[in-house]
């Protein structure tokens, strides 16, 4: 009686490791392997991956290097510190004059700098008054409004547009599969 080969391959690890307590290799099994090119060729990989495994060591785990300080490379580096701690300062400068309502303007006559740290009295004309601020309220308002409005129309038309198409679809369907439709030659 031959074995089949799904029986003989949950056998093969006992094969290979020779497992205590296991039977080894039964002349049953040694006939079946003998005339299965299939189940041999397997058993074949299988050992050659255990002898591979067998010879594979590991490597050694990397060690970190360590180079001299060389000191002409940090006078080297030197003009950027230089140059980040002048950026710094610049900045700083900046944030002063924003915070300082520094105006300065350049023109025919020259230079002009101005700072004033609270802010002066500025004209009526920079101001809104409270009817151009509601004017300019109700426009944004009503403008998205009409814009919201348009994306639910459009929103709801792709809807519908998709409704219609699944329902014709569904209509193809049902006429093709139903048997009055089977039965038109």
């Amino acid at each position: 009686m031959n074995m089949r080969c799904e029986e003989i391959q949950e056998r093969f690890i006992d094969l290979l490791y020779h497992k205590h307590g296991t039977e080894t290799a039964s002349p049953e099994l040694q006939a079946h392997l003998n005339s299965c090119p299939r189940c041999r060729k397997e058993l074949d990989g299988l050992v050659q991956v255990r002898e591979t495994l067998r010879k594979w060591e590991d490597e050694s785990p990397l060690h970190p290097v360590y180079l001299p300080r060389d000191h002409r490379v940090r006078r080297r580096l030197m003009p950027w510190n230089i140059l980040r701690y002048a950026a710094t300062a610049a900045l700083v400068v900046l944030a002063f004059l924003a915070l300082a309502n520094a105006e300065i303007s350049w023109n025919n006559q020259g230079f002009t700098f101005k700072t004033h740290l609270t802010s002066g009295r500025l004209s009526s004309s920079d101001y809104y008054t409270k009817a151009e601020l509601r004017d300019i309220l109700k426009q944004v308002l009503d403008d998205s409004e009409s814009r919201t409005i348009q994306a639910n129309y459009e929103m709801i038309q792709r809807m519908l547009d998709t409704v219609e198409q699944e329902r014709w679809q569904d209509l193809r369907l049902v006429r093709r599969y139903s048997p009055a439709g089977s039965n038109r030659n």
